[in-house]
């Protein structure tokens, strides 16, 4: 018996299971238990972008010497929304502004999630009004 949302799930014991697949695992945490979800201690910037339908995504980065060293979000998107956003942020951090700021670019879903497309646009979006609020601030430092 297989249960739809969970493809590796078979009714089977779970001992006798194959480990899931990464890709899988991985996509189930970042749309349930994203690693970047919530505000970090002390952000430099963030951003709130609010779509045609009233959604919104807003994302936190936290910068120290021109580089992203903590990003997160808050989302009103359910599942999709968390991994897109999340993936942004797991993208980011790392990155210095101005290489983040010239290639920042999440992936494009496939064709077939339409949510998922519609969150990493929401996410594009603020996470490009993040890192020109960062870049501001950073100079304003200076």
């Amino acid at each position: 018996m297989t249960t739809p949302w969970i493809p590796e799930h078979t009714g089977a014991d779970p001992s006798e299971q194959e480990e899931p697949s990464p890709d899988i695992t991985n996509s189930w945490e970042a749309a349930f238990d994203p690693p970047h979800l919530g505000i970090p201690f002390a952000p430099t910037a963030s951003a709130r972008v609010v779509d045609h339908q009233g959604d919104f995504m807003e994302i936190f980065l936290c910068v120290q010497n021109l580089r992203i060293v903590d990003a997160g979000f808050l989302t009103s998107l359910p599942g999709p929304g968390m991994m897109a956003a999340s993936a942004w942020c797991a993208a980011a951090v790392g990155k210095s502004l101005a290489d983040s700021a010239r290639d920042h670019a999440p992936s494009d879903p496939p064709p077939h999630a339409n949510g998922l497309r519609r969150a990493a646009r929401l996410a594009a979006r603020a996470g490009r009004a993040a890192l020109a609020k960062a870049e501001r601030s950073v100079e304003g430092k200076r």
